[in-house]
């Protein structure tokens, strides 16, 4: 059966489908049966249910999820079958039907060419619409041209993580907050892994179906070419009937017992009608060798080009799905950091163990690496390594915090940290730490505590004279924002 989800929580694995008759029918996660996609609101699909008639036992995205004004079939079409494959047969037999049409109003014996209906690059995009569909939209609906972006393929555990643990965390958050992002990821992840599973692609079979069945006049001529050869048979079977006629009519002209004027007559028109089938077969065979060359010929010389244009738009695929991959993880972390820092659940739990990172993918993942043994990295260990050290050392902006005040610091870094997921706080208790650290590396900005055991004066313009912070300003916060602070 078709139908549709009016509502779906990834939380409770729960939710409701509707048919064309409006009847509402109950989806459990346990039912869904679909690896490329997760179930969301307003996703069509195909379904099947108990002998109760309401509980689903086995569903699944349909194939059709857009019906765009110039598609063969519309959504009317959707909700009147109950399977896809019912649908994709009724969109064959449309196919058949224009193709038909094509073959009645054209003259095959004056063909000089095959023109195309479809072009290769349609052909293909038709053949990948539901990888374009998908990688459309988050290009579409994002900036590309951020730098900051992240890997997904090294990422994707440590998001996962995070995610995880800000729901088991904060009850006030739950998995539906993320539903959307989980559906595109998981779509583009399960194209990317077919994509580069696909080493061995059978050209061949993906022209024929993506491709020559879309020629409507290429297939008008293979119609016309069978039609051709039966005729030429039909005409060769009647040359064999006359010719056994004729050699009848001489046996019977031998026996001198018959009316011979009426058996000449006879053989006459039979010899008449040899040479008119013979005349006939003539010129359908020249036709039937044109019709032949001109497909093969169109066959061969569209393969070609076939290959090189699937090559390409199989490279350019793979690409920009992984590009439309690693926005769509940035999205989803961009979610997890801003909920995540804007949650108390957060940070009573989480930063209260000395984390002085924001809270996103790329702290779980720094967390990970420094627990392992540098000296001891697998290969791959080592790549993300890499990764994670020149994408911090890119984009990371650090922020010193003076203060041996906790709730100052908490309230500082958790400020900081919201402002950007690229922010990240380092914490200075004693005068030789914060020499050390402005010698080592530049700060953004530096927070002071008015309470501190120091010489702020003396403090700030040693750090004006260092290599990294000559230019970094320094803010001593007021006794007025300590005294407001709030456990």
């Amino acid at each position: 059966m078709h139908g549709k989800i009016l509502r779906y929580s990834i939380s409770t694995g729960l939710g409701v489908v509707t048919n064309a008759s409006k009847k509402i029918f109950e989806l459990r996660k346990e039912s869904w049966h679909d690896t490329r996609f997760l179930p969301v609101v307003g996703m069509f699909v195909e379904f099947r249910c108990d002998n109760n008639g309401y509980s689903i036992t086995s569903a699944k995205a349909s194939y059709y999820q857009e019906f765009p004004p110039e598609s063969i079939i519309k959504e009317i079409d959707f909700w009147k079958s109950n399977t896809d494959e019912e649908l994709k047969q009724k969109e064959q037999d449309i196919r058949n039907q224009i193709a038909q049409k094509i073959f009645k109003e054209t003259n095959y014996f004056t063909l000089k060419s095959i023109e195309l209906n479809s072009s290769i690059q349609d052909c293909l995009k038709t053949y990948f619409v539901q990888e374009f569909n998908t990688i459309k939209f988050v290009i579409n609906e994002n900036n590309t041209n951020d730098p900051s972006t992240i890997n997904y393929l090294y990422i994707k555990r440590f998001l996962i993580k995070a995610m995880d643990y800000l729901v088991f965390t904060d009850r006030n958050i739950t998995m539906d907050n993320f539903a959307g992002d989980l559906q595109t990821l998981n779509s583009l992840e399960y194209s990317y892994k077919n994509f580069t599973k696909q080493i061995n692609l059978n050209i061949k079979k993906i022209y024929t179906e993506s491709f020559l069945d879309m020629q409507y006049n290429y297939k008008g001529v293979l119609r016309a070419i069978l039609g051709t050869k039966e005729k030429i048979l039909q005409l060769s079977n009647k040359v064999k009937n006359c010719i056994y006629e004729t050699k009848q009519i001489k046996i019977k002209l031998e026996n001198k017992k018959n009316d011979e004027k009426t058996l000449n007559t006879r053989l006459t028109s039979i010899r008449n009608m040899i040479a008119k089938c013979e005349e006939e077969t003539k010129i359908l065979n020249k036709a039937l060798e044109n019709l032949t060359k001109l497909a093969e010929g169109f066959k061969e010389e569209y393969f070609k080009v076939f290959e090189n244009v699937f090559k390409k738009f199989h490279e350019i695929l793979v690409n920009k799905t992984k590009e439309a991959m690693d926005i769509c993880a940035s999205n989803l972390d961009d979610k997890i950091w801003k909920l995540g820092m804007g949650s108390t659940a957060i940070k009573n739990m989480f930063f209260k163990h000395d984390i002085n990172n924001p809270y996103c993918a790329m702290t779980f993942l720094g967390q990970y690496l420094r627990l392992l043994d540098k000296t001891k990295l697998s290969e791959n260990e080592r790549v993300v390594y890499n990764y994670y050290f020149n994408y911090k050392q890119t984009f990371e902006r650090r922020f010193l915090i003076f203060t041996t005040n906790q709730k100052l610091e908490m309230s500082l870094k958790i400020q900081i940290m919201s402002i950007s997921k690229h922010y990240t706080v380092i914490i200075i208790k004693k005068d030789s730490e914060f020499y050390t650290n402005i010698n080592q590396q530049k700060f953004e900005l530096g927070y002071i505590d008015p309470y501190i055991d120091a010489d702020i004066k003396q403090l700030i313009d040693d750090a004006r004279k260092s290599k990294y912070n000559e230019n970094t300003k320094f803010s001593i916060v007021s006794k007025e924002q300590i005294a407001a602070l709030k456990d």
